[in-house]
């Protein structure tokens, strides 16, 4: 077997490859996307790389991507990496290759971006990736370390309960307007410099990410203001249909309950419908995501998910001991498990933004990237 970097030429062969990989958990899904492989990754940066590992009759039985961004950890510039889509045939010929092979790969990559940083998610369900990658069996092989840095679930909001509060009279919430632009750029910005790492270094920044992201505008956004009309939260709803489409496998007995669950509260208008088999997840990743204050993040949740209609859901990241992303209780939710890794080479010693520290912030993280 071999490890090769792929080209724009093998476009449709990674495609294929990709459709075809499931992802386990309680609900399997598989991955589309409809306007090509690289997509995803083109609305995220233009320096990515994709390995695939080919076989002896060139068939490719393993893939992942590494994007590198340019962000900033205590206010210095460094470049960032984010390992993704790790898809690996269950073979154990393509497991073991991989092994062997992915680690020189990734070690030349960052050296070549001189990226001190990978990170790379893996959800609690894929036990194959876990078993294999970051808990291996044999210590005698050389294999990329992956350092837990943050543990989080992906949120699911489903429905409002009958006697669910409406958000405080005190916060207003609308949609934004162009003349909100500078305001919220800035508010942004500012809630981001204070997370470990993050990937704007000024409001111009951030107003420029919003309008490069596809088919988002800054109509779109939610903001809450104070009375002071400060702006104190916001969110923007956006969905991946374009770009990639999420669809379920198969139901296991959890994912079977959710779904049969939700399908008997819709009927009784208390929750929105999950989706069915093979069709895509109708549902809106809440990005950009910043509140002040408890109250104001559900202030600009319940306006979020007022907008959706009966076969839609909303889905955002809560990571673990974040008060204030904490599923509010007028809510119905569901919630899937993952762990954000910091990827580091088998002796290298954690730096010091992986260390334990008594106040820890968030990452500046999109659920929609991965």
């Amino acid at each position: 077997m071999k490890l090769i970097r792929a080209t724009q030429d093998d476009e449709p062969l990674l495609t294929e490859f990709f459709e075809q990989s499931i992802l386990p958990g309680q609900i399997e899904l598989r991955l589309k996307r409809p306007q090509g492989f690289f997509k995803q990754y083109e609305m995220q940066s233009k320096d990515f790389v994709t390995y695939m590992l080919l076989d002896k009759k060139d068939e490719i039985c393993a893939l992942a991507t590494i994007v590198f961004r340019q962000g900033w950890i205590h206010g210095e510039p460094q470049t960032i990496g984010y390992a993704t889509d790790l898809r690996v045939s269950p073979t154990r010929s393509a497991v073991l290759h991989w092994s062997q092979h992915f680690l020189p790969a990734l070690e030349q990559e960052r050296a070549i971006h001189n990226c001190k940083y990978v990170f790379s998610v893996v959800a609690r369900g894929q036990r194959q990736a876990f078993n294999a990658f970051i808990r291996p069996r044999s210590p005698k092989r050389q294999m990329p370390r992956y350092y837990s840095f943050r543990s989080f679930q992906a949120i699911m909001l489903h429905g409002l309960y009958p006697l669910a509060s409406p958000p405080l009279k005190t916060i207003e919430t609308r949609k934004a307007r162009e003349m909100d632009r500078e305001a919220l750029c800035d508010y942004i910005f500012r809630k981001k410099q204070i997370k470990p790492y993050y990937f704007a270094n000024s409001p111009e920044m951030v107003s420029q990410q919003i309008d490069a992201w596809p088919n988002l505008k800054l109509e779109d956004f939610w903001v809450a203001f104070d009375y002071q009309s400060n702006v104190v939260g916001c969110l923007a709803p956006w969905h991946s249909k374009e770009t990639q489409q999420w669809v379920p496998a198969a139901f296991h007995r959890k994912g079977k309950s959710l779904q049969e669950s939700l399908q008997l509260a819709s009927y009784l208008r208390l929750a929105h419908r999950f989706g069915q088999l093979h069709q895509p997840l109708d549902f809106f990743f809440l990005t950009h995501l910043f509140a002040d204050n408890p109250d104001i993040f559900y202030s600009l949740l319940w306006h979020a998910f007022k907008e959706t209609t009966i076969n839609q859901f909303l889905t955002y990241t809560h990571f673990e001991k974040d008060l204030m992303t904490t599923p509010p209780r007028g809510f119905i939710h569901s919630g899937a498990g993952a762990n954000l890794y910091s990827i580091l080479s088998p002796n290298e010693p954690p730096p010091e933004l992986l260390r334990p520290t008594f106040h820890r912030t968030q990452p500046d993280f999109e659920l929609a990237f991965i």
